[in-house]
This record gives structure tokens, C-alpha cells and sequence, in this order.
């Protein structure tokens, strides 16, 4: 998950791992891992892989004795402790539910033991200066058992999450290790459920299947595809609402190619074929009923709407012509006090809501004349008669009594 972290150190010097170091690896720092946090974890290995570029623990939870002092305890056991636990030479921190990268050393002749002594020998001859090579462990500290139990189920069996990530996108959808996104700007994301079960429920994917194992990339492909929205005369693998994914996930390039001959091989869907398929659109619209946020988002929708009509209207310049101002104090004031009326611009939205663009008009005229009134300054001219004018005084024109 990781990816090649540790750029101040030779390309060259984290080997691709054979199958029987990697599982070595694994079983050797499983157990050290388990001593500093209660849940420990390695999200399944895809089937079929030959060589490995780095091993990942997924964990949470660190076990009080993993800190030196009641006062330093957080979410991750501190890096240096960990470090020394696994033996590594250098790491990049990351503190709270992240991932941090470890490098550990490959002891001279280690892979001998396992029949690998030549490819050892020669990633060495590779390396500059002193031939070091290392491994790079992952740790990925998650905020609780929700979250980890995600990560795991999207992280296993290597690009499998990616690739019902883009049957997601092809509907329409966003999935990722948090859950299934619906997508709506200019709001923002909403989560449709961070419930694997419930999300393969919705799609069609058959969850006995996958806890049952895959044993070949072909079977998780031909999982994948009994999704009811998978359709390869519709799939797309760029557009809208598709990352670009680097040409070093072989598997999700193999998905791709194989959904990209079927969809050759399938005719163009004919209209009635297309309406018992379904589009995108039914697909969005059936994932708000299924997940329960179709109230919500059509709330949102229209409260924006009306947002943006009131703007559209109550604005300074649309109020400054209705008053044929050419003062732009009187106009904030006038907006002012009609906010302040109608319960702020919430208020002034309903108002415009319910009654319309006409008398939203007519009730800025009346606080505009309301507030002439209220700035008018008498003035005196004789003992006992007083005129009002709006504009300012000077002190010239004040008559003291």
C-alpha cells in the first residue's frame, strides 16, 4: 500500500520478493507485529503472484505495554519502538491512522536457505556502493476494528477493490476503502454506506463466493462480473469519475483487457436492451432507495436551488434597481433590514419561496421607504416649526434651542 517510500535510497536496493521469502517474511514479523498492537493483520495476497513488492500489516489498538509512559499513548505505538522491534534501518513516520514505511535489512544469504541464493547475489550486484538490500514493511495503523475490517476486506486479494471500484464508476458510483460515495456537485460527497456487506449485496456480488476463496485471477474476474451493473457492452475504463491507474497493477490491467474483449465480442445493445439494462442515471437513483438517501438528497437539491434562486434576486444590483438607488449604503441598508425582518436570508428565501419574485420587490420597497423615515434629521427653522431632510447636517445648520 506503501508504494516504493524510501526515494533516498537506491531503486535498486528493495528487491521484488520471491513467493517463499515473502511468506517467510510475513510469518517472522507477524508475531513481532502482535506484541505492540491486538489486532494485527495482512490483507489476502492475490492468487497467482509470482514475486511481491512489499509486505503490509494492517493493525489497531496498541497494547499498553508498547509505550514507556502512560502520557505518550496514542492511536500508534511510537515509530522508534517499532523500528527496533522489526529490526528496520530507516523509516518514514506517520502518525495517527496512516501508513508508515519501514526498511529492513536482508541479511546476507538469507534467501539461500529457501533456494534463492542466485537472485539475492545478483539484486546485491545491482546496488551501489555496499550492496545492501532491504524489505519494505508497511504499517497501517487504522482509528478502530470498523475501519480495519474495511481496509482489510478492500486491500485483499491485491487490485480486486480497484477493479468493483470501477463497476462502481461505470453505475455511476464512487467505491473506495472508506465505502460507496454517491457524487453530486456542488454538494459533497455523500456516503451512501461504509457496509461491505450491504454495498456487495447491492451490486450483485455474492459474498459467500468471495469469503470462500479465489484461487485464480479468472475466478475473481468472472466474480466480479456477475455484478447486475456490469455490462460489457456499456464498459468504460476512462471518462468521468474514472482515476487512471498505474501500468504496474497487472491485475487490473488483465480485468480491463479481458472486459474489453467481451465488450468486442458483445453486439450494441439495442433499445429495448437498453432499457432493461439500465443506465447510469437508474442506477444512482436506485442506489439512493437501496441505502436510504434519496429524501436527503432531493432535501439538499431543492434547499440548494431555492438558495440559488434567492441570490439570483436578492442581490445588490437586482435591489438597487428596484429602489433606482444610486446608494450603495442605502441598498445594503435596506437588504439588511429586510433580513433582519424575515429571519436572516433563510427567511428571505421562503419568503421568495411562497410568494414570489413580486412581493420579495414590494417588501424591499417598504423597508427602503421605512428606513428614509427613520434617517430623516429635523431641522430647525423658527421656535415651534421643524422640517425633516434626509440628507446629512452640517453643524452651520444646527439652531440650538
Amino acid at each position: 500500500m506503501g508504494g516504493n517510500a524510501f526515494h533516498f535510497l537506491d531503486e535498486d536496493a528493495f528487491p521484488r520478493l520471491p513467493p517463499a521469502v515473502y511468506q517467510r517474511l510475513k510469518s517472522r514479523l507477524f508475531s513481532v507485529i502482535q506484541t505492540l498492537y491486538s489486532h494485527v493483520t495482512v490483507p489476502i495476497e492475490a492468487p497467482e503472484k509470482n514475486e511481491y513488492g512489499d509486505l503490509d500489516f494492517l493493525v489497531f489498538s496498541p497494547k499498553p505495554e508498547a509505550f514507556s509512559s502512560t502520557a505518550e499513548r496514542s492511536i500508534n505505538v511510537p515509530h522508534e519502538v517499532v523500528k527496533e522491534a522489526i529490526g528496520a534501518h530507516h523509516f518514514i513516520p506517520a502518525d495517527g491512522n496512516r501508513t508508515s514505511n519501514f526498511a529492513v535489512p536482508i541479511s546476507r544469504g538469507e534467501w539461500s536457505t529457501l533456494g534463492f541464493e542466485r537472485e539475492e547475489l545478483e539484486v546485491r550486484k545491482k546496488v551501489k556502493d555496499d550492496g545492501e538490500i532491504y524489505y519494505q514493511v508497511d504499517v497501517h495503523v487504522c482509528a478502530d476494528k470498523k475501519e480495519w475490517d474495511r481496509i482489510y476486506f478492500y486491500n485483499s486479494y491485491g487490485d480486486l477493490g480497484m477493479i468493483m471500484g470501477l463497476i462502481a464508476s461505470n453505475a455511476g458510483l464512487q467505491l473506495g476503502s472508506k465505502g460507496l460515495h454517491y457524487s453530486y456537485p456542488p454538494h459533497p460527497r455523500l456516503l451512501l454506506s461504509d457496509d461491505f456487506d450491504k454495498i456487495t449485496r447491492f451490486f450483485g456480488w455474492s459474498m459467500e463466493t468471495r469469503n470462500a476463496g479465489f484461487k485464480t485471477r479468472k475466478e475473481i474476474f468472472e466474480w466480479v462480473m456477475t455484478s447486475r451493473f456490469f455490462d460489457p457492452a456499456r464498459f468504460r475504463t476512462q471518462g468521468d469519475g474514472i482515476r487512471k491507474v498505474k501500468a504496474q497493477r497487472t491485475m487490473y490491467s488483465d480485468f480491463v483487457e479481458c472486459a474489453n474483449n467481451l465488450q468486442r465480442a458483445s453486439p450494441s445493445p439495442t433499445s429495448e436492451r437498453r432499457e432493461s439494462t439500465g443506465t447510469t442515471t437508474s442506477a444512482r437513483d436506485e442506489a439512493l432507495e437501496y441505502f436510504g438517501k434519496k429524501q436527503e438528497v432531493e432535501t439538499q437539491i431543492c434547499e440548494y436551488g431555492a438558495r440559488k434562486r434567492m441570490k439570483d434576486v436578492f442581490n445588490g444590483n437586482t435591489v438597487r434597481s428596484w429602489m433606482l438607488a444610486s446608494n450603495w449604503k442605502d441598498v445594503k441598508d435596506t437588504m439588511d433590514s429586510v433580513r433582519a425582518r424575515y429571519g436572516g436570508d433563510e427567511g428571505v428565501m421562503k419568503l421568495l419561496e411562497a410568494e414570489g419574485e413580486e412581493v420579495l420587490q414590494k417588501r424591499v420597497l417598504e423597508a427602503f421607504e421605512k428606513l428614509k423615515m427613520e434617517d430623516s434629521t429635523p431641522i430647525s427653522i423658527s421656535n415651534d416649526t421643524f422640517a425633516f431632510r434626509s440628507e446629512p447636517i452640517t453643524i452651520s445648520e444646527v439652531v440650538l434651542q
